[in-house]
């Protein structure tokens, strides 16, 4: 038995190893993360996780532009509606990761992180 599992164990080693390198390719062209079902469903699940984001970065971006006061009150209105509004395409994305057009987002920016790093700029 013990022998059995060593060897199970240095097949997957030596087959891990040897795959490391390997990358799919159809017609002559490398898939990329970027274009997969698991990157819409990655970005789906991201987003529903990280939608609270939008609140704080809609008023940071509306008190940059207004003042305070329109950043607090426009902006938590607006970041209400964006948060909202991420939370249903990341469900959307993740519900619909095995449908064609995984690199076309509902939401620019793609992530709720990035939204905030605009804000922030």
């Amino acid at each position: 038995m013990k022998f059995f599992l060593f060897f199970i164990c240095l097949i997957m080693v030596i087959l891990f190893n040897f795959t490391g390198n390997l990358r799919a390719e159809i017609d002559d062209k490398d898939i990329r993360w970027g274009g997969t079902p698991l990157h819409k469903l990655e970005r789906g699940i991201i987003n529903i996780f990280t939608c609270p984001v939008e609140l704080p970065a809609s008023m940071i971006s509306v008190a940059d532009e207004k003042g305070e006061i329109f950043g607090f009150v426009i902006g938590a209105a607006e970041g209400l509606f964006t948060t909202l509004f991420r939370a249903t395409s990341g469900a959307y994305d993740a519900i619909t990761f095995l449908i064609p057009s995984y690199t076309k987002t509902i939401m620019e920016p793609e992530y709720a992180i990035q939204s905030l790093d605009n804000a922030q700029r």
